[in-house]
């Protein structure tokens, strides 16, 4: 977990550093007026680093969010969705648990400082998992939740950058295996940053 959060203070400090330099695109240029309202779409890729539960997944995730916002001056507040394929997976309790996905749709709310925005973000999430002992597999769908806390540049009028830390929690679905019924508790932690369009 400090990996983690050392990691993502990491990327919000690039960000924070790169914002300097693009106040310039504030003064001029066509596109929305500086802010974080309206209407986003855009792109993340990261990696699960890891969570609770019985088994402490690792490996990649990448996909697509859209959302809307509103701005009273430096209160943001909306709501945003994505869709998460991945190849993510861990052992424990005597096999391999595989997430191939996620989605979730989310409440997100912060406080801008210029064009930089601070913001956290919850909401209810979804997913599809595999427990593999022995050759003998189960799928089984998850649904739970996720929260997690970020940062977001807008680099130019209609760009935007952002670093976020999420975790999700599934709760502890049941998997058959051949030696009967398991419980197996669900739940990562991932490290996202991508880019959006702001329009």
């Amino acid at each position: 977990m400090f990996k983690s959060v050392a990691w993502s203070a990491a990327a919000l400090a690039i960000m924070a550093a790169s914002a300097a330099h693009a106040q310039d695109f504030f003064n001029s240029g066509p596109g929305p007026a500086p802010g974080f309202a309206g209407a986003e779409v855009g792109g993340v890729l990261g990696a699960a680093v890891g969570g609770s539960g019985d088994v402490s997944a690792t490996g990649v995730v990448g996909g697509a969010y859209a959302g809307y916002n509103l701005q009273n001056g430096p209160l943001v507040g909306g709501v945003e969705g994505d869709i998460m394929p991945g190849a993510v997976s861990g052992s424990g309790r005597g096999g391999t648990l595989h997430q191939y996905g996620t989605a979730s749709a989310r409440a997100r709310g912060g406080y801008a400082f210029g064009n930089i925005l601070a913001y956290g973000t919850v909401g209810p999430a979804w997913g599809t998992s595999n427990f593999d002992r022995n050759g003998y597999n189960t799928d089984k769908s998850l649904s739970g939740y996720t929260y997690g806390v970020g940062g977001e540049v807008a680099v130019t009028h209609n760009v935007t950058a952002r670093a976020e830390l999420r975790h999700y929690e599934f709760g502890s679905p049941t998997y058959y295996t051949p030696s009967g019924a398991q419980k197996i508790d669900n739940g990562n932690n991932e490290l996202l940053v991508g880019v959006g369009a702001r329009f």
